[in-house]
């Protein structure tokens, strides 16, 4: 008997109610709506950050809520008192569209300008998978410059490895990987998914078979159900929904 292809596998997976497409006519034309978006109508301009829990108001970020007051260098202190509008799903990483790159990202290139920039202006769904409120968390500044657009991992690699123990919540990140916290890992799990699901994102054979595990690991949480609910009514998504 042969065994299962990981497509059915990640089928069987991830359940029926992670969406196939996006009406990207309700999502933002520009990063700056959609960030005033997530932040005014999704947050209330409130709340905590994705990653560690840090309370946050009107985009500035209280440190020591979190405990991680002493954990920036002078030259990260600006980025960390500040929220950042973070894709889960690296933008870098939607230049590719079910394994083959984009045509905006391959223009992008051959002119030497900025991929992100020129795809957002040249190509409409880049556009909706970079604006997608589904994708956008309120994340530290400075923690999301660390991140950058390094691979998700449960063990870790490379060096300079950094910890944030914040508010029950805790990131690792190295030069090479990010470890989230084990609570929100089906959140990244699902966003991923819906992400490749809708725009074409790929990944690696590594990276889909860590989301396909976090999904299992991890359900979906009342406070998932009530973001996605927010989400989708001022993007007419159907994030979670069966």
């Amino acid at each position: 008997m042969n065994p299962p292809s990981l497509l059915l596998i990640l089928t069987l997976a991830f359940p029926a109610w992670i969406p196939l497409h996006a009406n990207a006519s309700q999502i933002s034309s520009s990063f700056s709506k959609a960030k005033q978006k997530l932040y005014k109508s999704v947050y209330k301009n409130q709340g905590e950050t994705f990653y560690v829990n840090c309370s946050w108001q009107k985009k500035k970020v209280d440190l020591t809520s979190c405990n991680l007051q002493n954990s920036f260098s002078t030259k990260e202190s600006k980025r960390a008192k500040r929220t950042e509008a973070e894709h889960i799903i690296p933008a870098s990483w939607l230049y590719k569209k079910n394994g083959k790159f984009r045509q905006c990202y391959l223009d992008a290139k051959a002119q030497k300008t900025s991929a992100r920039k020129h795809c957002q202006r040249n190509d409409e769904e880049y556009r909706s998978a970079h604006n997608d409120l589904v994708n956008l968390r309120p994340a530290v500044g400075a923690i999301n410059a660390a991140r950058s657009n390094k691979p998700f991992a449960e063990k870790l690699s490379g060096k300079r490895e950094t910890t944030y123990r914040g508010n029950g919540k805790t990131i690792i990140i190295s030069s090479r990987v990010v470890i989230p916290d084990i609570k929100i890992r089906g959140d990244v799990a699902r966003i991923a998914l819906y992400m490749q699901r809708t725009y074409g994102a790929t990944y690696s054979k590594r990276q889909t078979e860590l989301f396909s595990k976090w999904n299992l690991d991890d359900p979906v949480s009342d406070e998932e159900v009530n973001l996605a609910q927010k989400i989708n009514q001022l993007q007419n998504t159907d994030f979670l929904t069966q």
